[in-house]
């Protein structure tokens, strides 16, 4: 957002629509990302692969001063609507927010899919299961 960026490792997204093309995602209201997922911004859902996904977690996981480069060490290129696009994603749908729904502890976030790539047919989104659902 303007010269800003941030980043999240996102627990839940969803196919929200087909026409347009859309999905939703939810954002806990506490998160500071949540400041650029308003009606109008732009993002892009990197999409993991099974099997690669561990180093990419787990520096998304960590903790980061405020104001710090998130994307410090990591190898990304630019989508056409700015965002940055992991290299090592197995595809990325470039987003735009439509709408917002308030929960009691999150914002369920509609984006219309503007672009996007899938790098490797072949390979799996990656898929990580909690040992424990009420803890996050």
């Amino acid at each position: 957002k303007g010269q800003a960026t941030s980043a999240m490792l996102a627990s839940w997204v969803a196919q929200a629509s087909s026409d347009p093309p859309g999905i939703s995602v939810a954002v806990a209201k506490d998160r500071a990302i949540e400041s650029f997922l308003q009606v109008g911004d732009t993002f892009v859902l990197n999409v993991l692969q099974e099997g690669h996904y561990q180093p990419l977690m787990r520096h998304f996981l960590k903790r980061f001063p405020p104001g710090a480069d998130r994307f410090a060490g990591i190898k990304t290129y630019p989508a056409a609507n700015g965002s940055p696009i992991l290299a090592d994603a197995l595809a990325y749908l470039e987003c735009r927010v439509v709408s917002r729904l308030e929960t009691s502890d999150h914002w369920v976030v509609y984006s219309t899919l503007e672009a996007g790539r899938v790098s490797s047919p072949e390979g799996l989104t990656a898929i990580h299961h909690r040992k424990v659902g009420n803890h996050y």
